[in-house]
């Protein structure tokens, strides 16, 4: 559900993790493979900002931090030989190279020592990772959502946590979409509908109370 102004958020701890989805050089940065406009549309709505400010407040908070991302050996065998557009585009231009400096996450959100790095090669941090296990392990319930893009690995994220039970709070102001009309199409119509969407200062501030 869509959260309103009048309704509580409550976020426990010690059972919420902060996902930190391909915040990467090859999707972020001026310079990246894969970045398009993103670095423009990042620095217009403070994006990075909204993310940094989310993630202190949350490591004061002892939340767990994880990072997913996006990493493919040489050769991209994670890609299916007839790859979708999605997954060609990947290989063609040689993005998200484990080892590479596209494949880094990006310097203003660096994780720390103790911080949780999941790889993972499609559109869901669930697929083929050890994620669910490592959640259920820390007695996760709640996940919060941050990450590029909105439509893709946000939403499909989403869609598997939801199914095995956990409660999602995306953060609409700290996502960004292939483009704006996508970012607000999936916000309003996916991820409103299998969890809440709230923005950073809500969530920054249900901590601090």
């Amino acid at each position: 559900m869509e959260h309103k102004g009048n309704e509580a958020i409550i976020i426990n701890p010690p059972n919420t993790a902060l996902l930190l989805l391909h915040w990467q050089n090859d999707l972020a940065m001026p310079s990246g493979k894969l970045s398009r406009d993103m670095p423009q549309r990042l620095a217009a709505d403070h994006t990075i900002e909204r993310v940094q400010a989310a993630l202190k407040v949350s490591r004061e908070k002892d939340i767990l931090v994880v990072y997913v991302n996006a990493s493919h050996r040489p050769g991209y065998p994670e890609v299916n030989t007839k790859p979708t557009a999605l997954g060609g585009g990947i290989s063609q231009v040689g993005a998200l190279m484990r080892g590479s400096w596209g494949a880094e996450v990006i310097d203003q959100l660096k994780p720390l020592a103790e911080d949780i790095i999941i790889y993972n090669y499609s559109s869901s941090a669930f697929a083929y990772t050890e994620l669910d296990l490592i959640l259920h392990n820390k007695g996760i319930t709640d996940l919060v959502l941050t990450g590029l893009v909105t439509n893709w690995v946000v939403e499909s994220t989403a869609r598997d946590a939801t199914n095995r039970g956990y409660n999602i709070y995306t953060l609409s102001d700290c996502c960004q979409g292939v483009n704006e009309e996508m970012h607000r199409w999936s916000l309003a119509n996916i991820l409103s509908a299998i969890g809440s969407v709230i923005d950073s200062k809500s969530y920054i501030a249900s901590l601090l109370r």
